[in-house]
């Protein structure tokens, strides 16, 4: 199998991935999945991403018109380019979902009476993961900055304003594991 087969397959693949995803993406404001101009589409949608590197991978594979070897040079780069943060994304969705899901408990927890929050252990594994997202930001923004390019400072600057928010995430964990620990006996 060619290496050109080899990633038709596995966009394939992503392709349907990103179809059950998007089917099970929650109401609310859509946003775009990628803010940079690695991507020729904005959508909500991650299979139009998927999509769009097939296009790309079509374009390579047919090359017609002729491509010189420059530029065959550029869209494989373009188009590995495009399947490590397809790939990056499909690693993080899980994430992603867990620490929206985590965020919005978060906040009923701080709203219930404190017989009913969760234990100490509860906690640390939510502390645990959100850490973990802050991780995953901490590389999403180095690698942007390794791409700097038009249009790529807003996606620099949305990444940020994540990173921002999981922060503060963190605090607020760390503080109520804080409360926990001082009303445990």
């Amino acid at each position: 199998m060619t290496a050109l087969q080899l990633l038709a397959s596995q966009l394939t693949e992503l392709y349907q991935r990103a179809g059950e995803i998007d089917s099970k993406r929650q109401p609310g404001k859509p946003q775009d999945w990628f803010e940079s101009g690695l991507f020729s589409c904005h959508s909500p949608n991650l299979a139009d991403y998927v999509a769009d590197a097939r296009r790309n991978l079509k374009r390579l594979s047919d090359n017609q018109p002729p491509l010189s070897a420059a530029s065959q040079q550029r869209l494989a780069e373009h188009l590995a380019a495009q399947v490590d943060a397809l790939t990056r994304a499909f690693s993080n969705q899980q994430t992603r979902s867990k620490f929206q899901r985590g965020v919005k408990i978060n906040r009923q927890q701080a709203e219930k009476p404190i017989a009913s929050k969760p234990g100490t252990v509860d906690l640390y594994q939510q502390l645990s993961e959100f850490q973990q997202f802050e991780r995953r930001l901490l590389d999403m923004i180095e690698q942007a900055e390794r791409y700097r390019g038009d249009g790529n400072a807003d996606r620099i600057l949305a990444l940020h304003a994540r990173l921002g928010r999981c922060r503060k995430a963190i605090s607020e964990v760390e503080q109520a594991i804080l409360q926990h620990e001082r009303q445990v006996p």
